[in-house]
């Protein structure tokens, strides 16, 4: 039985500090300081549209981040981590308290139930965005744009049915399944977590394509042989597929 060395301060899974060496984490940083002065700025003198050009420079910060980590080759699963739970705050909760203090005050419990869902369904998008890891395809509506575009139009000043019906669909739409954009996922497929989640550098090698099950009942070393088989050669006439490489003894 081994038993680990006891980890230290220096150990990238023990403390924060190694990975504030990366560029990208400060970036991150920097929406989040954005994203909680625009939250600052609705709460001492209710600024929607200072709020939401605070939110929309937390917006520029999260399209940068990820592209920043990968083009340095410091992508981990800290700064994948620390993006959603900045997020979280930028695009969740202080929309959501914009909303509130602008326009969904005046419906009483419609309007907090109203705003509640806006942060729930921010949350949930984000949680699942953070377990999933990279993925071909993104689904939903990501949740910068529609945190932009909610608070700028509670700072317009419409009825506030109006702020209702774009919240809740804006609520709906992140968390609806159809494909987004290449444009709006490029950012999300840049930011996507390294596979080695303390190393603190790319992953290298060619990426893994899933198979589907049973795949690899066909596969070279069940047949006897190594070296690629044609799927499904020499199927169509009873008998298996030839070997294409040197039979493994």
């Amino acid at each position: 039985m081994s038993i680990a060395p006891p980890r230290t301060a220096a150990d990238p899974a023990m403390s924060y500090l190694p990975h504030m060496r990366h560029p990208a984490n400060w970036i991150t940083l920097a929406g989040l300081a954005a994203g909680l002065a625009a939250g600052l700025t609705v709460v001492s003198h209710g600024a929607a549209w200072e709020a939401a050009v605070l939110i929309g420079a937390a917006m520029v910060a999260d399209l940068l981040d990820g592209a920043v980590a990968r083009r340095t080759g410091t992508a981990s699963e800290f700064g994948h981590g620390l993006d959603s739970l900045a997020d979280a705050v930028s695009f969740g909760a202080v929309p959501a308290l914009a909303a509130w203090s602008a326009q969904l005050h005046r419906l009483g419990a419609a309007g907090f139930a109203v705003a509640m869902l806006w942060g729930l369904a921010v949350t949930a998008r984000l949680a699942l965005y953070l377990v999933r890891g990279h993925q071909p395809v993104n689904r939903g509506l990501p949740c910068p744009p529609a945190g932009v575009a909610l608070v700028a139009l509670a700072a317009a000043g419409p009825a506030a049915g109006g702020v209702v019906a774009v919240a809740v669909a804006l609520s709906v739409a992140k968390l609806a399944p159809f494909p987004v954009p290449v444009t709006f996922a490029r950012k999300e497929r840049s930011h996507a977590p390294d596979p080695n989640s303390l190393a603190g550098h790319p992953a290298g090698g060619p990426a893994r394509v899933p198979q589907r099950p049973g795949s690899a009942d066909r596969g070279p070393a069940r047949r006897g042989h190594a070296g690629p088989v044609l799927l499904g050669q020499g199927r169509r006439a009873g008998r298996s597929a030839p070997p294409v490489g040197p039979r493994v003894r």
